[in-house]
């Protein structure tokens, strides 16, 4: 069972991974815009008002350094506002621009069409889910 499980792991992992650099390619190409960008904007469409920088942090997969230099990059594109935070001088606070949520949607579009177009080869056994409740309940145990 467990050789079951690191190769379906491998095979969800490659597929996600060529996946992810068609992602990135197009939306490069048409927008860009990289991942990690997108990812940042994803984690702040839903908010109506600023959001601070910490919690944006804690939101994506990305590190603190990592959020910091795409929210200045992001900045200088116009694609968001940066602000200081009014309950803490040291706190900074980030919002959508309207131009971002443009391209947020437009990007969101791209991503869909290459989703709806994959054709890479599906993970055979175990499902994606499967493997990774018996990955993380293994590693709770330690082993």
């Amino acid at each position: 069972m467990s050789d079951d499980l690191v190769t379906g792991w491998l095979e969800m992992m490659r597929a996600c991974n060529r996946l992810t650099q068609s992602i990135e390619r197009e939306l490069a190409r048409e927008h860009r815009l990289c991942v990690s960008a997108y990812e940042l904007m994803s984690a702040l469409v839903p908010a109506t008002g600023w959001t601070r920088l910490v919690e944006l942090t804690e939101r994506v997969s990305r590190s603190q350094p990592q959020v910091s230099r795409l929210v200045a990059q992001m900045e200088a594109a116009g694609v968001l506002q940066r602000t200081a935070s009014p309950d803490d001088g040291r706190g900074t606070q980030v919002r959508l621009t309207e131009a971002g949520r443009d391209l947020y949607a437009a990007a969101t579009a791209t991503i869909g069409r290459i989703l709806r177009d994959a054709a890479f080869p599906a993970v055979r056994f175990p499902p994606p889910t499967t493997a990774l409740r018996a990955g993380g309940d293994a590693a709770r145990a330690g082993g």
